[in-house]
């Protein structure tokens, strides 16, 4: 799912950056956002209980400005050796090609076990931010640290959060269940 919106600035961030996306009070940035789910595969019901990611493209006069993120405010693993092994995780079996609607196999909960750092993030994905009623009530946290730097040369690290206007808010599992069923593309929608 994606959607082409707008980004205007309320109250300039001078103080830490020079970057004019974040200066110039009213400036309507155009942007492009994407949904998708972390793990799911093509076609998978958008219902599932599963971490979503999303990535926004700023479109400014400064050229363009990517952010990437997720809807927990962690990230599954602290050694980016590890990612391969935790996109395989959930991937389908590749014996069986069993898909893994909510890691409903043995090696997601495998690589859990081994990698204790992902402990908190497995919580996370058992909770009702992997189910939203709407990408409009989706929370957002940046994956990567920023390093802003204002006109003095001063250097700030920042991490980006999404607020939704209309709050958090998640389906109830019967939902999830009818929705998977009748309609897997709920979210898109």
């Amino acid at each position: 799912a994606g959607a082409h919106g707008v980004f205007k600035l309320h109250t300039s961030l001078e103080d830490v950056t020079c970057a004019k996306v974040l200066t110039q009070v009213g400036q309507e940035t155009p942007v492009f956002t994407r949904f998708s789910t972390v793990l799911g595969q093509n076609g998978a019901a958008e219902t599932a209980r599963e971490v979503r990611g999303f990535a926004v493209k700023f479109y400014t006069n400064e050229g363009n400005w990517d952010i990437v993120g997720n809807n927990i405010p962690i990230f599954f693993i602290q050694d980016g050796v590890k990612f391969v092994d935790l996109i395989h995780s959930g991937k389908p079996e590749p014996q069986t090609h069993v898909p893994q609607a909510q890691t409903a196999h043995d090696s997601f909960w495998d690589f859990m076990s081994l990698t204790p750092d992902s402990l908190a993030m497995s919580l996370f994905s058992l909770s009702d931010y992997t189910i939203p009623r709407s990408y409009r009530m989706l929370k957002g946290f940046g994956v990567n640290t920023f390093v802003l730097v204002n006109k003095e040369g001063k250097r700030t690290f920042v991490k980006y959060h999404w607020k939704p206007h209309l709050g958090q808010h998640a389906l109830v599992w019967d939902e999830c269940l009818k929705l998977g069923g009748q309609d897997p593309d709920y979210l898109r929608r």
